[in-house]
């Protein structure tokens, strides 16, 4: 796989996991059917994704943008959708989980 598709398949995966935890919290507790075949699907996505990406990136470089990518972005969902905690110090700690994805995408070798 040409090594710039496996990215975008690592990104694609890393928003679906976004998609799966919002899923899981509005399921409220897997008691809402829609919103639990919401979770089901985004994760077989996410994980069939990440497989995909595996094939060429190396898995400790793939699992921690994954991670990466779902933390930040859950997290970002939070603040806006769900009203979260905005304070400054929980920004800032997701700009270095951010700044970490952005490093490994440019040391990949």
């Amino acid at each position: 796989m040409i090594d710039s598709l496996a990215w975008i398949a690592l990104s694609g995966a890393g928003c679906c996991e976004v998609l799966a935890a919002t899923c899981i919290l509005l399921s409220e507790g897997m008691r809402r059917t829609r919103w639990l075949v919401g979770f089901v699907v985004a994760m077989t996505g996410s994980l069939f994704l990440l497989s995909v990406a595996v094939r060429t990136i190396p898995i400790g470089s793939a699992y921690a943008v994954w991670t990466g990518i779902g933390a930040v972005g859950t997290t970002a969902v939070g603040m806006i959708a769900f009203n979260e905690s905005r304070a400054p110090r929980r920004i800032a700690c997701l700009l270095l989980i951010l700044a970490g994805v952005v490093g490994l995408r440019l040391s990949a070798v």
